[in-house]
């Protein structure tokens, strides 16, 4: 699977991205995901974008995807940081 980004470019899918930008934001809050914790919003997001199934998917859909399962599963804050994260 390929991701489409902001400006264009088009790269390879990597979950260990998200779960790297997860780490961070989490951090930055003083509240750190467990390792059980990023196992299981890993697997959701996966499962999710896996479910789409588009060969190509933007970095925006991605995006919302995170921020959907996080406040699912009551990451609320972390939702709202990884929102917030790298907008320009």
């Amino acid at each position: 699977m390929k991701v489409r980004k902001r400006n264009g470019s088009v790269q390879t899918f990597s979950m260990d991205k998200i779960r790297l930008t997860l780490e961070r934001v989490s951090d930055e809050l003083n509240q750190p995901l467990t390792g059980s914790d990023l196992e299981l919003l890993t697997r959701e997001i996966e499962k999710e974008i896996n479910r789409i199934g588009k060969e190509i998917i933007d970095s925006s859909e991605i995006k919302k995807i995170v921020i959907e399962i996080l406040e699912r599963l009551s990451f609320k804050q972390i939702a709202k940081a990884y929102e917030e994260f790298d907008k320009k």
